[in-house]
């Protein structure tokens, strides 16, 4: 039986060539089988509620820990990266308690509270980014040539998590569709 991988899209409408979808298809043709891709179309994704995503992010957590094997991967792109730090960092039972979870994998996410990313709701809070502390197996990607979250958002979250793996690609530009993917995705397929 295969390990789960999550995956929680981008903000922003999804499918054909928009948001994460063509990231996604890209990641399930380069690990061909090597997990079961459970990626859920995330509750108004060209409006995001940070409340309905995380209570989406829920469910399929809670389905994937009873269906699946011990190790599931976490994975999210750009808002779906940001809301999944924030899932974690407020249920820490899911990586504290058990090995229900191997690695965490926030890729081209905003740091909400940089200058003009001021948007509380999305924002890590003191307790969350205190409750991650203690996740291991934490990584951030971004691409050094992503135009919407500028690198320095994955600066700003290694300050805030020195514990973490940092993989910097250089042309996967943020919708990571085309480019040099493939550090991330041999990192990953490292936990199937």
């Amino acid at each position: 039986m295969c390990r789960d991988l999550i995956f929680i899209h981008s903000a922003g409408k999804q499918g054909g060539d928009d948001g994460s979808s063509r990231f996604l298809a890209r990641l399930e043709a380069a690990l061909d089988g090597q997990f079961r891709i459970v990626a859920p179309e995330m509750p108004t994704p060209e409006r995001p509620d940070v409340e309905l995503w995380l209570r989406e992010i829920d469910r399929v957590v809670s389905n994937s820990k009873s269906d699946a094997r011990p190790g599931a991967v976490l994975v999210g792109h750009s808002f779906g990266g940001s809301t999944i730090l924030q899932y974690l960092g407020r249920n820490r039972e899911i990586y504290r308690d058990d090995n229900w979870l191997s690695a965490v994998f926030s890729i081209s996410a905003p740091f909400w509270g940089l200058k003009d990313w001021e948007v509380t709701d999305f924002a890590l809070s003191a307790p969350e980014i205190a409750a991650l502390q203690g996740l291991k197996d934490l990584y951030f990607c971004h691409s050094a040539d992503d135009r919407i979250v500028p690198p320095g958002h994955q600066d700003a979250y290694a300050d805030h998590f020195p514990h973490a793996g940092c993989i910097r690609l250089r042309s996967a530009g943020h919708l990571l569709s085309d480019g040099d993917a493939d550090d991330l995705i041999e990192k990953i397929a490292a936990f199937a």
